[in-house]
């Protein structure tokens, strides 16, 4: 492969579902009509975009927005986008519940004006640091690996290497969102998982 083709930022993740299809021993696919055709790539795609998911769901300096402010649409309800993968509020009043913005204290969907909530954002794989993919895909591939191989012993062997890989996309979190024990929430938003 080319050096410019490994720096295709539109193809990083066919690039992750051929590194899980090598755990298995399956051949790379080239291609996105490869993946549509081949069942082990899809599931190795299913595999990565499942453990995206539940990364991106700790919430990292990237993916996260405090005071985003929501409208209401003309019958009062706030819609909340497909790509978002969690809100808070302040007061934890406001909560997502059926795909909409919900109100604990009047215990209605309903608003008359816009809502601040702060939201953990689902990206594009392909959009995310390097760093942040390399763990994405250590770990998704350690849990390919053993659906597919059902052997517990592979299923160890990788552990070290998603723990190397989560330290140092936290290291890059902390170095892009700067965060110190004076003037951050790092030990809240990190420990406890908060936003």
């Amino acid at each position: 492969m080319a050096l410019d083709q490994q720096n295709d930022s539109s193809k990083l993740l066919l690039y992750a579902v051929n590194t899980l299809l090598k755990t298995i021993g399956e051949r790379p696919i080239a291609d996105d009509v490869e993946l549509a055709d081949v069942l082990e790539a899809q599931l190795a795609y299913s595999a990565i975009i499942e453990t995206k998911k539940e990364v991106l769901s700790e919430g990292w300096n990237f993916n996260k927005d405090k005071g985003v402010e929501f409208p209401p649409t003309s019958d009062g309800y706030i819609a909340i986008p497909d790509n978002v993968l969690d809100i808070s509020s302040v007061d934890s009043n406001l909560i997502m519940r059926d795909w909409r913005l919900y109100s604990r204290k009047d215990n209605s969907a309903k608003f008359t004006e816009p809502q601040t909530v702060d939201v953990i954002w689902d990206l594009d794989f392909n959009s995310l640091t390097h760093p942040i993919r390399n763990y994405i895909t250590k770990r998704s591939a350690r849990l390919f690996l053993a659906q597919q191989a059902m052997d517990t012993n592979v299923f160890g062997f990788t552990q070290n290497d998603v723990e190397e890989a989560h330290i140092i996309a936290r290291r890059s979190d902390g170095f892009t969102g700067r965060y110190n024990m004076l003037n951050s929430q790092y030990g809240l938003d990190h420990i406890v998982g908060g936003l």
